[in-house]
């Protein structure tokens, strides 16, 4: 967990302070999903660059869900090369700048690049949520 100075210590840091207590790092590693909880809004933030392989977005254990979106909402925005994002069987092509809304209740997630070569490069962030709403593309 990434835990936040409060508003009154955060007037009072350094440029090199506030960077080193916001600034989340090292989120985009090739084959990997790397997720970083944050205590703000319990926001999770993420990365996911597919290779080869595809990767599925799993629940961490400290989230104590059966699968990652069982009440939280995710929001990908693609800032690599051409990929596909799976949702419950229902394949998202994703090109630069595309966007995608995966509501709650969605149970399988899947990043995939288009190119092994080229990867895409998905940003996550995602929040609880209370009601369930329909995964949507934003081109």
């Amino acid at each position: 967990m990434h835990y936040l100075p409060d508003p009154r210590t955060t007037r009072t840091l350094t440029t090199d302070e506030l960077r080193a207590s916001f600034l989340v790092r090292d989120l985009f590693r090739p084959g990997e999903i790397t997720l970083r909880a944050i205590d703000l809004d319990r926001v999770v933030l993420g990365g996911a660059v597919p290779g080869r392989e595809a990767l599925t977005l799993e629940a961490p254990a400290s989230m104590a869900a059966a699968f990652f979106a069982e009440r939280r909402e995710l929001g990908v925005l693609n800032i690599g090369d051409s990929g596909r994002v799976r949702v419950d069987g229902t394949t998202h092509a994703m090109k630069n700048r595309d966007g995608l809304y995966i509501g709650r209740g969605s149970r399988e997630i899947v990043f995939e690049s288009e190119s092994p070569d080229r990867a895409a490069r998905f940003y996550l962030v995602s929040y609880p949520a209370h009601v369930s709403c329909p995964t949507r593309h934003i081109a």
